[in-house]
């Protein structure tokens, strides 16, 4: 099996030379459900790892698109994740509305990417820029060399965040949308069924397993610890018990800490969608409260929640509307500034605290957020919108009434249609 070394989260390979990933995940289902082990074939680049499939050095391929120039020496399964492709620019770039608006722009694309040659042939005005992988695309935007990249939405938000690239933003969306499947070498019609069946075979709760683990924005990177010995001469028995006590005392207290550091994570954080959950929006509101009180600083929230949600629940399944929340709740974290908190407040509802913002501050990152939000294409729902309420905290408010406000602007937006904008006005005397 040949894989993309860097296409995280949906798969590498790590330092340790490992497939990981949610292609990682499916693959190890697969084998376990074949009996038969699938050895990785590793590359450095996905460009090298079409031209290992080519050359037959790999028999699959475990996680691509599928294309007429790859059917020349692939067959598919058929796809086992679906994903919206948006474009990622400078955050001064006004929306871009697809392909068609980078007319006479550079545009970063890692060499073998799908993307290649569905733009040539559609917009050959668009200037394609080739890169090893999409980190390097990501900087180049960022410093100004490259003016846009392209890449799924959860892949661009992983790497942003990873790579600390604040001045970067979501910035439009386009009409592809990733069929991502696994490529089999066209000459073994017989792996091609035997490997179909075994995706057939994976139960809603494994699938759903491995979505939850993978799609939450979440990811956990194991710590090396490095001990350097140095031993000199003469050390009795006592010593090296003395030593191995401390040893294992040392380790402990490691495996401890780390412990604690995931536990308040997990208690600080949504589960299903990465972001803040109630408990720790609500103390950092009251937070919030305190320093505005304190300083005279203005202090802002958005609330905000999916339009006709339930229904996409009904007539698609949960396991679909918690890909529509991961979505959405991921083009709003990356959407918002720095020093802004999003946080689930519950079911389809989230919360923005917007600190040092006024509210026609707040009310225009509300009208930016609901503008991208309805540009969204989830390929199993189509498009989703969003109503939000905008109140700013007076002087002799406290945070109860805030909420309200934001609430009842909440429910005016819903009122009047959805899809739009709502802002508590306050009584002036």
């Amino acid at each position: 099996m040949c894989v993309d070394p860097a296409w995280m989260p949906y798969e590498s390979i790590d330092e340790h030379g490992q497939h990981v990933g949610l292609a990682a995940d499916f693959m190890a289902l697969v084998s376990k459900k074949i009996g038969i082990p699938i050895e990785l074939v590793a590359t450095k680049t996905w460009n090298e790892s079409l031209d290992f499939s080519k050359s037959r050095k790999c028999d699959i391929l475990s996680l691509l698109n599928k294309t007429p120039e790859r059917q020349e020496f692939l067959n598919f399964t058929e796809s086992y994740l679906d994903a919206t492709v948006v474009l990622v620019a400078h955050e001064d770039v006004v929306y871009l509305n697809g392909f068609k608006a980078l007319s006479g722009q550079t545009l970063g694309v890692v060499k073998g990417y799908v993307y290649e040659s569905h733009i040539r042939t559609n917009y050959p005005n668009v200037r394609l820029v080739y890169v090893d992988n999409l980190d390097e695309a990501l900087r180049r935007v960022s410093n100004g060399e490259l003016f846009a990249t392209v890449d799924s939405l959860l892949i661009v938000t992983h790497h942003m965040q990873a790579l600390g690239l604040s001045n970067l933003k979501i910035a439009g969306q386009t009409e592809f949308v990733h069929k991502l499947r696994v490529g089999v070498r066209n000459d073994d019609p017989q792996l091609l069924f035997v490997l179909q069946k075994a995706l057939d075979a994976v139960s809603p709760v494994e699938r759903n397993e491995i979505f939850q683990r993978w799609f939450t924005v979440r990811f956990e990177h194991g710590t090396n610890w490095r001990m350097l010995w140095s031993v000199l001469g003469g050390a009795g028995v006592l010593f090296v018990f003395l030593l191995y006590r401390y040893m294992l005392q040392r380790r402990f207290n490691k495996q401890l800490k780390a412990k604690n550091i995931e536990l308040e994570y997990l208690s600080q954080t949504d589960p299903l969608t990465g972001v803040y959950n109630r408990l720790k929006t609500d103390a950092l509101l009251d937070q919030e409260f305190e320093r505005s009180r304190r300083y005279g600083r203005d202090l802002s929230v958005v609330m905000f929640d999916l339009d006709n949600f339930k229904q996409v629940n009904d007539m698609h399944g949960h396991q679909t509307g918690d890909r529509v929340l991961v979505a959405a709740s991921a083009l709003v974290q990356a959407s918002i500034r720095k020093h802004d908190v999003l946080g689930r407040w519950g079911g389809e509802e989230f919360l923005i605290l917007c600190p040092e913002t006024d509210l026609k501050g707040a009310e225009s990152l509300a009208e930016n957020l609901r503008q991208q939000l309805e540009q969204l294409h989830l390929s199993e729902v189509g498009t989703i919108t969003a109503s939000f309420g905008v109140a700013q905290l007076g002087r002799t408010e406290d945070i109860k009434r805030l909420i309200g406000y934001a609430d009842s602007a909440l429910y005016d937006a819903k009122q009047k249609g959805r899809n739009r904008v709502c802002v508590h006005k306050p009584l002036v005397s």
